[in-house]
């Protein structure tokens, strides 16, 4: 028990600790220990949409013992357990957060990353038994020289029954890869929003439905910006996880934009939405039927992540598509994820591998000559973006990247991982706006094929946490030309 009790020591006084309501998004080390404990079956909840709420894998947390529990099994869990001890009390937290780097980071995954070339956080949240707050601003400084002030990741919550409302900007993941989601990421700053989540996850006590196993819900209205095609319009997204058997994990998530000004707002134009019902792709009146498109800006799909183990060393297949649209309510124009993961002891450490193959190269209405409609809308012309990034995967539209990822973490709290991204980007050389900054494929204009490397190293440093990351990258562009590129950023994020 000595290494367990030292590494909660070291999680407090690093400053780490924090209360809140749920897991957020910025956390990968949290995550990898929160998923390895799933694999082993030792939480029973789904665990692929984050914000992931505790009161969702409690019971299976405090049902654990720990005495019983193989070595590198016990410190996942000491890890995890710590901080769900500090989330169960009513409490003050504070954080001063200073980020800096060469340039804004370009592609991302699972977890925090600085967003501009110099950033400071100041916030404080407080979480009470039924309701919490955080008030959280950050001053930017954007490559362009310029400076601005938000609220990212500031919220107001509150629990009645066994459903969290919340009214703020949060991160947020749906899936199960590490490296790309399709339809919901934390790639882009995160959304103002109004949701509805489910708090616990048990199971239904009918015989009817109770073969679905736990389960998950969760659904918000966002507000997306003013500076777009359409300026103010809305995003409607839910999402859905439930786990029949203790090895598979399912997962169906349902986005639509639609609103916004100059265009149908009303509850009954939503409605609409929301029953399927069409309009015509072209805009027109009236048109052959062939052409019909749903209202607004949809994107549906599901995910599907598998896990067993072979030699008592546990590994997962994971799975998502997202289709744009529908056919006879079934989605089209669809992109994927594949991947899959392990979790090996290297020199007693824990360390998780996975490879994960990004595909949104999409054939639009099934024509393989005809690209760059995915996360394109003719009416929202902006498309599936906020804030200059996708809300979905990080490569954007028409990308085929493989990642292969690794990262592991030491018992005196050092965090490390490393991913090699390879493949396209926007491979058919064509952008619906090449000169535009708020319509298009925001990553690259022009095919390029890519191949970078990124390095994440965390330590404990003067009672906070710093990362520091590298990314050093080679590109080749359809001209033939190539560009090298590093950039390399730091974060000091103290909490207490």
């Amino acid at each position: 028990m000595i290494k367990p009790i030292t590494s909660s020591i070291l999680l407090l006084c690093t400053g780490q600790a924090t209360a809140a309501m749920w897991v957020d998004a910025n956390d990968m080390s949290l995550r990898h220990h929160i998923q390895k404990l799933s694999d082993y079956n030792i939480i029973t909840a789904p665990v692929t949409t984050y914000p992931l709420m505790w009161d969702a894998i409690d019971n299976d947390l405090l049902r654990v013992e720990r005495n019983s529990l193989p070595k590198d099994i016990e410190d996942s869990f000491s890890y995890v357990f710590h901080y769900y001890k500090q989330a169960r009390y009513p409490k003050y937290s504070n954080q001063i957060a200073l980020s800096g780097s060469t340039e804004a980071p370009r592609l991302s995954g699972f977890g925090y990353r600085a967003r501009e070339k110099a950033n400071l956080t100041m916030s404080k949240e407080h979480v009470g038994d039924f309701w919490a707050a955080k008030i959280s601003t950050q001053i930017r400084k954007p490559e362009d020289g310029s400076s601005e002030v938000t609220f990212d990741d500031s919220y107001i919550a509150a629990i009645y029954g066994n459903w969290i409302f919340r009214a703020g900007a949060i991160s947020q993941w749906w899936g199960p890869g590490w490296e790309s989601s399709l339809i919901m990421s934390n790639n882009a700053r995160p959304l103002p929003a109004l949701s509805l989540s489910r708090s616990n996850s048990d199971a239904f006590e009918t015989p009817l439905l109770s073969w679905i196993g736990p389960w998950t819900f969760t659904t918000q209205m966002a507000k997306l910006e003013s500076d777009r095609h359409v300026p103010n319009a809305l995003l409607w997204s839910a999402r859905s996880t439930f786990r029949p058997f203790s090895s598979l994990e399912i997962g169906a998530s349902w986005s639509i934009q639609w609103g916004g000004d100059g265009q149908p707002n009303s509850a009954k134009d939503f409605l609409n939405a929301i029953r399927s019902q069409e309009e015509c792709a072209n805009g027109e009146a009236q048109c052959d039927p062939s052409l019909n498109t749903k209202l607004g800006n949809q994107l549906a799909g599901y995910d599907i992540r598998w896990h067993e183990r072979l030699f008592d060393v546990p590994f997962s297949l994971y799975f998502q598509m997202v289709g744009e649209d529908s056919a006879n309510t079934q989605p089209t124009d669809k992109a994927y994820v594949y991947g899959a993961d392990t979790t090996l002891n290297i020199a007693e450490m824990p360390v998780r591998i996975f490879v994960e193959y990004t595909d949104t190269e999409v054939a639009c209405s099934g024509n393989p000559n005809s690209l760059n409609c995915y996360y394109e809308h003719g009416t929202y012309r902006t498309g599936y973006r906020y804030q200059g990034k996708s809300i979905g995967s990080t490569f954007d539209n028409d990308a085929n990247i493989v990642t292969i990822g690794i990262m592991g973490s030491t018992e005196e709290m050092y965090h490390w991982s490393g991913k090699l991204r390879f493949g396209e980007l926007n491979s058919d050389n064509i952008d619906v706006a090449p000169t535009s900054t708020i319509i298009g494929n925001t990553v690259s204009k022009v095919a390029e094929d890519l191949v970078e490397l990124e390095l994440t190293y965390q330590r404990p440093v003067f009672r906070g946490m710093l990362t520091i990351q590298t990314q050093i990258s080679h590109s080749n562009f359809i001209d033939d030309s190539s560009d090298n590129d590093v950039n390399i950023s730091a974060t000091w994020d103290y909490r207490y």
